[in-house]
């Protein structure tokens, strides 16, 4: 946990928060943290800064925030997640929070076990407890909205020109197609959607979808990534990009 975050209700009139449960034992037996001792901190979707540690208990502690910093900027990359396995997914979301996304949408596809769909993996609230984990290992309070999108075709056809026309550019992943460098130029920061497929990866007549739609297929090198390798590998060259010029 590199950032203690905490929702806006939890925080007290006296601007102090109470930890138990989780972020307890982390501030306890991992980061060690005592009466005095000053952690990072922030608020979902709010500010950040600091935490005092002011009392800590055999099952809770007690902080008071002190933020000053603005909070965290929405990241202008987007990501379509086709939904892997139950296992997969609390890790594919938790690596896309770290790594800094804006919005996910996970969608159904070809090669999507339609069991995945019944997981408990997808309630709202592990979904959240996963992008929890994720923001507070990048040090982020941008915690990502999640929408969910049992119909691929449509969601194409039907959502995503209107977002595009707002100005994203769309790239789709794809074992085979030109590497990510030939539709993103060094050093440009333009908002992306990114789509990521299956274990099995998209079928072709879904990449055809996709391009129909304004996309471009982009690969990420050689080798086929299982979903959450994926994930991580395609936004850390995105943000590598960004950095060259």
């Amino acid at each position: 946990m590199n950032l203690i975050l905490v929702e806006p209700e939890e925080i007290d009139a006296a601007g102090e928060v109470v930890l138990a449960g989780r972020r307890f034992r982390h501030l306890i037996e991992v980061l060690r943290a005592s009466p005095g001792d000053r952690l990072r901190a922030g608020v979902v979707r709010g500010p950040r800064g600091r935490a005092e540690v002011i009392e800590a208990t055999a099952d809770h502690a007690r902080l008071r925030l002190e933020l000053d910093q603005p909070p965290s900027p929405r990241p202008n990359v987007e990501l379509i997640l086709a939904v892997p396995r139950p296992k997969a997914l609390a890790r594919a979301v938790e690596t896309a929070a770290a790594l800094g996304v804006g919005h996910i949408d996970l969608v159904n596809a070809w090669r999507v076990d339609k069991a995945y769909f019944q997981s408990g993996r997808l309630d709202p609230a592990e979904l959240r407890a996963s992008l929890r984990l994720g923001c507070e290992q990048g040090g982020s309070t941008w915690v990502p909205d999640v929408e969910v999108h049992r119909l691929l075709v449509p969601f194409i056809e039907e959502q995503l020109p209107g977002r595009l026309a707002e100005g994203p550019i769309g790239l789709v992943a794809h074992p085979g197609a030109p590497p990510l460098e030939t539709a993103m130029r060094p050093g440009s920061g333009a908002p992306l959607i990114v789509a990521v497929g299956p274990e099995g990866g998209w079928i072709q007549r879904e990449v055809d979808s996709f391009v129909a739609g304004g996309f471009t297929a982009i690969s990420l090198g050689a080798g086929v990534l299982r979903t959450e390798a994926a994930v991580a590998a395609l936004l850390a060259q995105i943000e590598l990009l960004r950095r060259l010029r």
